[in-house]
């Protein structure tokens, strides 16, 4: 006797991300009858600038937050080696712990990556970083109240922290307020010494008065108003 109907059960638990068989339909050997996404373990798929990509490795820590606010840890778990040449990104698999079912399928994710950390590595404020376009700077408190711009090349960017890997020394002060207008003011004050200095002369167009700003070690931590302190490479 032919049964009507047969009970099949599945090889794992989740959802069925798709269906190929309706009511009524006929079946063969062999043919593809539901696809199903287990949740206990998800992939995040993630596009990773190619000026990060020698930062991160397979093994790498990464924080995904979601929509919702649902925060969950995971680790990368492979980088496909091709770059997006319209994009100039990587694409990363981010393998997810998903035992308490937060992520479902097609949801966005907010990534934060945690490389390893090394040894030694000088860090600052994100705030006093001026990023032009073309190069990457920021002002250095003196003494006599002067203030100079210095070319930097900055590393990795976490929690309000950015590496400097070329540009200061610890120990240096770096303005984090205010330095646009003590920029603006140095172009600015170039700008007329160059129109009044005579022919065959040159001016500089660099000096300005102080304004108003305040300046932090290069490690990162913001002193009281008013105050400042030496400083140390520290490890983020």
């Amino acid at each position: 006797k032919v049964e009507p109907r047969i009970t099949m059960v599945a090889p794992i638990a989740g959802v069925i991300g798709e269906l190929g068989v309706r009511e009524g339909a006929a079946v063969t050997i062999g043919m593809p009858i539901a696809r199903i996404n287990g949740l206990s373990t998800v992939w995040i798929n993630a596009d990773l600038p190619e000026a990060l990509a020698a930062q991160v490795r397979p093994g790498s820590r990464v924080e995904a937050k979601t929509s919702d606010g649902a925060l969950v840890m995971g680790k990368v778990g492979a980088l496909l080696p091709e770059v997006n040449a319209q994009t100039r990104t990587l694409k990363v698999r981010i393998e997810v712990d998903n035992a308490d079912r937060k992520l479902l399928p097609g949801m966005f994710a907010t990534l934060n990556f945690k490389p390893s950390a090394r040894d030694d590595m000088l860090l600052i404020p994100t705030e006093a970083i001026i990023a032009t376009g073309t190069r990457t700077i920021v002002m250095l408190a003196e003494d006599g109240g002067r203030f100079t711009p210095v070319e930097v090349e900055p590393g990795i960017e976490s929690n309000g922290k950015t590496e400097i890997r070329k540009g200061l020394k610890a120990g240096q002060r770096v303005v984090l307020s205010g330095q646009f207008l003590i920029d603006s003011e140095a172009s600015l004050k170039g700008i007329e010494a160059r129109q009044s200095a005579s022919p065959g002369t040159s001016a500089p167009s660099t000096g300005t008065k102080p304004s108003p700003g305040t300046s932090a070690p290069s490690t990162g931590t913001k002193p009281s108003p008013g105050t400042s302190a030496p400083s140390t490479g520290t490890k983020p």
